[in-house]
């Protein structure tokens, strides 16, 4: 049973890695590349180009409790299945909106508010709650796993030439293209048995919701982790047009992000790891100050080796974000109440995720450059260290288990 058991894991954290892949990396390694050509193509200024990804990110926040109540009424397999087929018909839709010169753009805007929306927020939180259930009592590494974008590491530098070849519809018909081939693995996803030791089952009852608010906890970790994946997604979304700003030709900036995404790939396993180490509050703190020092020499240098390594360690705090929020969630509020305590963090973090990437865009736009961009990204992520830092003091331990639900 115990050789069965393991083989079993390791299948359902690989359909979870690879369906987590698709979906995030062609939403967030993809649109970087995309935001200069769909600004000339359309002709919008950045912060319309750049609005798509916030529409997504808003949807995938407010339908986090759909996806959570799918996943209690009808299990992983079809939240999974769901969210992938969504995410890939955005794509679809997406391949057609150049066709429509531009006139296009609400079709876009269209695309990644729903389908897309939906999809991110179905399957990047499903395939968490795959790891958390079957790796069981120590979710942390396999979290980590699924968690690892390597596709927002590859996209970037293998959608560039394609979208220059071939233009915007081909690019976004080969993404929906990925979609298709992920359905055979989704449909292999399974639960938990019932019974089987050291699998996620949890006596504890699942708590109420008025229950998960009046907790500090929960609004440390919606402000903390709130803001630092707000960040991410900022700088993600900017990143390549912030190396054009800096000097770097288009395939120079389209590096930054691969090697941001490359980074990411260790540092979701690091982070997972580091959270049985540090605590996870310890964990989220010591990222916000990563992010921080990095934005920093980022501002200050134009030189590309010199920000290759600062993204590298941008890119490695930023993916596991995540991952140590579901660890920190799931020791503070218990394995029963996960996905609704994650399904409740992602509603009431959209006002850090929604705004700060179009916003950023319009600073952008008025100030005539990123530096102010930049100083905020800065400023958030050292503010959000402190947050956590001070919380872990505060808890007498690296935030672990905190009072029994």
């Amino acid at each position: 049973m115990d050789g069965i058991t393991t083989g079993t894991r390791r299948a359902m954290a690989l359909r979870g890695f690879l369906c987590q892949n698709v979906v995030v990396g062609a939403a967030f390694g993809a649109f970087g590349i995309t935001v200069l050509p769909v600004q000339a193509h359309f002709g919008v200024g950045r912060g319309m180009a750049t609005f798509g990804l916030a529409l997504a990110v808003l949807v995938m926040g407010v339908g986090a409790p759909l996806a959570a109540g799918v996943i209690g009424r009808f299990g992983l397999r079809v939240a999974i299945l769901a969210g992938v087929i969504l995410s890939g018909l955005g794509y679809l839709v997406l391949g057609l909106a150049p066709l429509l010169g531009e006139a296009g753009m609400g079709l876009v805007l269209f695309a990644y508010a729903l389908p897309i929306g939906l999809g991110l927020a179905f399957v990047p939180f499903s395939s968490a709650m795959l790891a958390s259930r079957w790796f069981q009592p120590n979710p942390g590494p396999a979290l980590g796993f699924v968690s690892m974008p390597v596709l927002v590491a590859l996209l970037p530098v293998a959608g560039t030439p394609v979208i220059a070849a071939l233009g915007l519809s081909s690019f976004y018909f080969l993404l929906a293209g990925l979609h298709l081939l992920l359905l055979p693995l989704a449909l292999g996803i399974g639960e938990p048995l019932a019974g089987v030791s050291g699998l996620g089952h949890d006596d504890t009852p699942a708590l109420a919701m008025r229950t998960i608010f009046r907790r500090p906890a929960f609004w440390v970790l919606v402000c903390g982790a709130g803001t630092l994946t707000s960040v991410g997604i900022t700088g993600m979304t900017h990143l390549v047009a912030f190396g054009v700003e800096r000097g770097l030709s288009d395939q120079h900036a389209a590096l930054l992000v691969t090697f941001t995404g490359g980074a990411s790939v260790a540092g979701s396993l690091v982070v997972g790891m580091l959270c049985g180490w540090l605590g996870a509050a310890r964990t989220l703190a010591l990222i916000g100050v990563l992010t921080a020092l990095g934005w920093s020499a980022l501002l200050a240098t134009s030189d590309l080796p010199v920000m290759v390594s600062v993204v590298l360690l941008i890119g490695a705090g930023g993916a596991g974000v995540f991952p140590a929020v579901n660890v920190l969630a799931g020791q503070v509020f218990g394995l029963a109440a996960l996905h609704r305590v994650i399904g409740l963090y992602a509603i009431a973090n959209l006002p850090f995720t929604f705004a700060l990437p179009p916003l950023s865009g319009v600073l952008h736009d008025v100030a005539g450059g990123y530096a102010p961009v930049a100083g905020m990204l800065i400023a958030a992520s050292f503010a959000v260290s402190m947050l956590f830092f001070a919380f872990s003091l505060a808890s007498g331990r690296p935030l672990a288990v905190a009072e029994p639900a």
